[in-house]
C-alpha cells in the first residue's frame, strides 16, 4: 500500500470516529439530528474530540515532517468535509452545516491537529538533542 493510500484509509478513519463523537454529543445535548438552532454549538463542542483524533493520528502514524504533517491534515480535512456533507445532506442540513461557524472551528482542527503534533514532536526532540549533549 502506497503512503497516500495509507492516509486516505486512517482519514476515512478519523472520519468514523470524528461522527462518532459528534453523534455522542449530540445525543448528550438531547439532539438526535441536525437541527439549525443548536448545530453551531454541536459543532463546536465536536471540534475538541476531531482535534485530539486527529493528533492521535498523526501519533500513531508517526508524522515526522512538514509535507506529511500538511498532506495528512489536508485528506483528513477534505474527508470530513464529505463526510459532514453526506450526512448533512441525509439530514437536510446542508445549508446550515456550511452557514455554521462551528463546521468551520470542527474542520480547522482536523487540518492543524497533524502540524501541532509536528511541532511539538520537533520541539520535544530539538529539546532532547541539546541535553545529550
Amino acid at each position: 500500500m502506497k503512503k497516500w493510500e495509507r492516509d486516505v484509509l486512517v482519514g476515512w478513519i478519523v472520519v468514523l470516529l470524528v461522527l462518532v463523537a459528534h453523534y455522542l454529543i449530540t445525543v448528550s445535548l438531547g439532539n438526535t439530528y441536525f437541527a439549525e438552532a443548536t448545530l453551531n454549538r454541536m459543532l463546536w463542542f465536536s471540534s475538541f474530540p476531531a482535534f485530539l483524533i486527529a493528533f492521535v493520528a498523526a501519533l500513531l502514524m508517526k508524522t515526522g515532517t512538514l509535507t506529511l504533517a500538511v498532506r495528512r491534515g489536508v485528506i483528513w480535512t477534505a474527508e470530513l468535509l464529505v463526510g459532514f456533507a453526506v450526512i448533512a445532506w441525509f439530514f437536510r442540513a446542508f445549508e446550515a452545516l456550511f452557514a455554521s461557524p462551528g463546521a468551520y472551528w470542527l474542520f480547522g482542527a482536523v487540518l492543524l491537529a497533524p502540524l501541532v503534533y509536528l511541532f511539538e514532536f520537533r520541539r520535544q526532540n530539538r529539546g532532547t538533542k541539546a541535553g545529550a549533549h
